[in-house]
Protein backbone atom coordinates (compact mmCIF):
# COMPACT_ATOMS: atom_id res chain seq x y z
CA UNK A 1 0.00 0.00 0.00
CA UNK A 2 3.10 2.47 0.66
CA UNK A 3 4.07 1.63 -3.06
CA UNK A 4 0.64 2.62 -4.06
CA UNK A 5 0.26 5.64 -1.84
CA UNK A 6 3.27 6.31 -3.50
CA UNK A 7 2.52 6.56 -7.23
CA UNK A 8 -0.59 7.96 -6.84
CA UNK A 9 0.87 10.76 -4.79
CA UNK A 10 3.41 11.34 -7.54
CA UNK A 11 0.63 11.05 -10.30
CA UNK A 12 -1.37 13.82 -8.44
CA UNK A 13 1.77 16.19 -8.76
CA UNK A 14 1.11 16.24 -12.38
CA UNK A 15 5.03 15.75 -12.47
CA UNK A 16 6.54 14.07 -15.46
CA UNK A 17 7.67 10.78 -14.85
CA UNK A 18 8.04 7.38 -16.75
CA UNK A 19 4.82 6.93 -15.97
CA UNK A 20 3.25 9.95 -17.89
CA UNK A 21 0.70 12.23 -16.70
CA UNK A 22 -2.60 11.46 -15.82
CA UNK A 23 -5.94 13.56 -15.22
CA UNK A 24 -8.05 11.18 -13.21
CA UNK A 25 -6.45 8.88 -10.60
CA UNK A 26 -8.15 6.32 -8.78
CA UNK A 27 -7.12 2.85 -6.60
CA UNK A 28 -8.08 -0.66 -6.00
CA UNK A 29 -11.08 -0.16 -9.00
CA UNK A 30 -13.28 -3.41 -9.94
CA UNK A 31 -12.11 -4.68 -12.71
CA UNK A 32 -14.35 -7.99 -13.28
CA UNK A 33 -18.32 -8.68 -13.81
CA UNK A 34 -20.33 -8.40 -10.60
CA UNK A 35 -19.25 -11.15 -8.18
CA UNK A 36 -19.26 -11.46 -4.27
CA UNK A 37 -16.29 -8.92 -3.20
CA UNK A 38 -14.18 -11.33 -1.99
CA UNK A 39 -13.79 -12.69 -5.38
CA UNK A 40 -14.10 -8.96 -7.75
CA UNK A 41 -10.42 -8.35 -9.22
CA UNK A 42 -9.34 -5.04 -8.43
CA UNK A 43 -6.36 -2.73 -10.40
CA UNK A 44 -4.14 -1.18 -7.82
CA UNK A 45 -4.35 1.71 -9.72
CA UNK A 46 -6.88 2.86 -12.74
CA UNK A 47 -6.80 6.12 -14.70
CA UNK A 48 -7.15 8.41 -17.67
CA UNK A 49 -5.68 11.32 -19.31
CA UNK A 50 -8.50 13.84 -21.23
CA UNK A 51 -7.57 15.02 -25.18
CA UNK A 52 -6.22 18.61 -24.09
CA UNK A 53 -8.78 21.19 -24.40
CA UNK A 54 -11.46 18.65 -24.45
CA UNK A 55 -13.89 16.29 -21.66
CA UNK A 56 -13.35 13.09 -23.82
CA UNK A 57 -10.91 10.77 -22.54
CA UNK A 58 -8.09 9.79 -24.56
CA UNK A 59 -5.84 7.16 -23.28
CA UNK A 60 -6.35 4.90 -20.16
CA UNK A 61 -4.06 4.02 -17.42
CA UNK A 62 -3.61 0.63 -15.46
CA UNK A 63 -0.70 0.00 -13.27
CA UNK A 64 -0.27 -3.35 -11.26
CA UNK A 65 2.22 -3.00 -8.36
CA UNK A 66 3.98 -6.27 -6.96
CA UNK A 67 6.07 -5.26 -3.79
CA UNK A 68 9.16 -6.91 -4.45
CA UNK A 69 9.95 -9.22 -7.27
CA UNK A 70 7.42 -9.23 -10.35
CA UNK A 71 6.56 -12.75 -11.95
CA UNK A 72 4.71 -14.08 -15.06
CA UNK A 73 1.80 -14.56 -13.09
CA UNK A 74 1.45 -11.13 -12.53
CA UNK A 75 1.96 -10.10 -16.80
CA UNK A 76 -0.95 -12.19 -17.02
CA UNK A 77 -2.69 -10.57 -14.17
CA UNK A 78 -2.47 -7.22 -15.69
CA UNK A 79 -3.09 -8.52 -19.33
CA UNK A 80 -6.67 -9.57 -17.56
CA UNK A 81 -7.03 -5.51 -16.64
CA UNK A 82 -5.93 -4.56 -19.95
CA UNK A 83 -8.89 -6.75 -21.98
CA UNK A 84 -11.38 -5.68 -18.96
CA UNK A 85 -10.85 -2.27 -19.39
CA UNK A 86 -10.89 -2.45 -23.56
CA UNK A 87 -14.11 -4.29 -23.20
CA UNK A 88 -15.59 -1.96 -20.71
CA UNK A 89 -14.12 0.97 -21.65
CA UNK A 90 -12.31 1.80 -24.96
CA UNK A 91 -14.50 -0.47 -27.29
CA UNK A 92 -11.93 -2.43 -28.66
CA UNK A 93 -9.70 0.10 -29.57
CA UNK A 94 -6.47 -1.40 -27.46
CA UNK A 95 -4.25 1.65 -28.11
CA UNK A 96 -6.19 3.93 -25.78
CA UNK A 97 -4.56 1.85 -22.90
CA UNK A 98 -1.65 2.09 -21.07
CA UNK A 99 -0.13 -0.54 -18.96
CA UNK A 100 2.56 -0.66 -16.37
CA UNK A 101 3.96 -3.57 -14.16
CA UNK A 102 5.74 -2.04 -11.58
CA UNK A 103 7.77 -3.97 -8.86
CA UNK A 104 11.44 -3.55 -6.96
CA UNK A 105 12.83 -6.79 -9.45
CA UNK A 106 11.97 -7.63 -12.85
CA UNK A 107 13.86 -11.12 -13.80
CA UNK A 108 14.41 -11.75 -17.66
CA UNK A 109 12.11 -14.36 -17.52
CA UNK A 110 9.12 -11.64 -17.29
CA UNK A 111 11.04 -9.60 -19.88
CA UNK A 112 10.61 -12.65 -21.92
CA UNK A 113 7.21 -13.25 -21.17
CA UNK A 114 6.02 -10.08 -21.57
CA UNK A 115 7.49 -9.68 -24.90
CA UNK A 116 6.07 -12.95 -26.12
CA UNK A 117 2.48 -12.87 -24.67
CA UNK A 118 2.18 -9.30 -23.37
CA UNK A 119 0.11 -8.70 -26.93
CA UNK A 120 -3.22 -8.41 -28.31
CA UNK A 121 -4.14 -8.11 -32.10
CA UNK A 122 -7.53 -6.07 -33.04
CA UNK A 123 -8.82 -4.37 -35.87
CA UNK A 124 -8.47 -0.66 -36.29
CA UNK A 125 -10.90 1.77 -38.74
CA UNK A 126 -13.94 0.50 -41.18
CA UNK A 127 -12.89 0.79 -44.54
CA UNK A 128 -10.34 0.18 -45.07
CA UNK A 129 -9.48 -2.06 -41.42
CA UNK A 130 -6.46 -1.84 -40.42
CA UNK A 131 -4.84 -5.02 -38.12
CA UNK A 132 -2.77 -3.29 -35.57
CA UNK A 133 -0.88 -5.09 -32.91
CA UNK A 134 -0.82 -3.38 -29.23
CA UNK A 135 2.11 -4.52 -27.19
CA UNK A 136 1.96 -1.59 -24.34
CA UNK A 137 3.16 -2.83 -21.02
CA UNK A 138 6.10 -1.10 -19.34
CA UNK A 139 8.08 -2.37 -16.98
CA UNK A 140 8.96 -0.48 -14.30
CA UNK A 141 11.45 -0.84 -11.57
CA UNK A 142 11.12 1.26 -8.35
CA UNK A 143 13.82 2.15 -5.89
CA UNK A 144 13.35 4.26 -2.64
CA UNK A 145 15.82 7.55 -2.52
CA UNK A 146 16.93 7.74 1.36
CA UNK A 147 18.51 10.44 0.57
CA UNK A 148 15.91 12.09 -0.86
CA UNK A 149 13.23 10.53 0.69
CA UNK A 150 11.86 9.71 -2.61
CA UNK A 151 10.30 6.71 -4.93
CA UNK A 152 12.61 6.72 -8.57
CA UNK A 153 11.04 4.85 -11.06
CA UNK A 154 13.52 3.41 -13.89
CA UNK A 155 11.94 1.46 -16.76
CA UNK A 156 13.79 -2.07 -18.04
CA UNK A 157 13.24 -2.54 -21.70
Amino acid sequence: MAIEAGIIDLLTKKELTVLGKWDYISHQVVASPFKPIDYMDKMDIFGYKFIPGYSTISKYLIIEIKKGKASINAVEQLMKYVDWVNQEYSFGDYSMINAFLVAHDIPKEVIDFRNKHGKRNYIKGRRPVIPTEWNNIRLIKYSFDKVNKKLKFEEVK
